[in-house]
């Protein structure tokens, strides 16, 4: 073959699809991510609100399959910010919990300045408030009564994280806590994380399972009280020991605009 020939081909390689790239005796092989394997280039027209935008986007989070009786529950906290979860999470279990759809990755805006989801973009961080975040949630898919997800919703969905983890993961049951509640740099980017860019990372960025963008912004979540919002998680700019990915810090200003953060949107059923 000649050197300035190149062949490509795709296979499929353990239930995932592989980008061979071989040009002379070079030889480049590309992981191609879950999420993207039926999109046909970044270029190809999406149609928002059609079911396969919504599966594409927005996986079940089966909140309602989380009970008392789960194994990973039985874990005994080992520190201060796990036992606040654990409590957090079982009087989330307790309160009653519905399954819904949340994003897979973080938003971005197009050029109109609208928010959408796509691979590979900056996330849409630096110009809305809260209260902006707010508005644009319930406006983003109203069909599908599109919204801030609660904290409450977050806490469920971080504890089917853990649940995860420790099942599909091989992740021992007090390892899996720790990588949520005490330290997350290796579920998201932070500061200490490996290869950390000390900026924000396109989204669609470090999947795990089903998600993306677990760290690089934290996220802004709704409380079951009117007017009260939270900030969930950590940055880029943070540790992953100060800022996990279970911790939550109210929103006292829900006017300001939160230059590391974006909305956390879920759809209903």
């Amino acid at each position: 073959m000649s050197k300035t020939m190149e062949q490509r081909t795709v296979k499929e390689v353990e239930g995932k699809i592989t980008r061979v790239s071989t040009e002379g005796r070079k030889i480049e092989i590309f992981s191609i991510p879950e999420y993207l394997q039926n999109q046909k280039g970044n270029d190809q027209e999406e149609i928002k609100g059609t079911q396969e935008y919504i599966e594409k986007y927005f996986p079940i989070v089966k909140a309602s399959t989380l009970s008392l009786e789960d194994e990973f529950l039985k874990h005994e906290p080992e520190t201060k910010e796990q036992r606040k979860f654990k409590n957090a999470l079982i009087s989330a279990i307790k309160s009653g919990l519905s399954d819904f759809r949340a994003q897979r990755m973080d938003a971005y805006f197009d050029k109109e300045g609208n928010i959408c989801f796509k691979a590979g973009m900056k996330p849409a961080v630096r110009k809305l408030s809260v209260n902006d975040w707010k508005r644009v949630a319930k406006e983003f898919l109203p069909e599908k009564e599109s919204r801030l997800g609660t904290t409450k919703e977050r806490i469920a969905f971080l504890g089917l994280l853990i649940k995860y983890l420790i099942e599909e993961k091989g992740y021992q049951v007090s390892d899996a806590w720790k990588a949520v509640c005490d330290q997350s740099k290796d579920l998201g980017h932070y500061a200490d994380s490996e290869n950390p860019k000390y900026n924000f990372e396109d989204t669609g960025s470090r999947q795990v399972g089903e998600w993306c963008d677990l760290g690089n912004t934290c996220k802004i979540t709704e409380n079951d009280e009117a007017g009260c919002f939270s900030l969930v998680g950590g940055s880029y700019a943070n540790f992953g020991d100060c800022y996990p990915l279970a911790c939550v810090d109210d929103i006292d200003f829900p006017y300001d605009v939160y230059v590391y953060s974006v909305g956390w949107f879920v759809l209903s059923m």
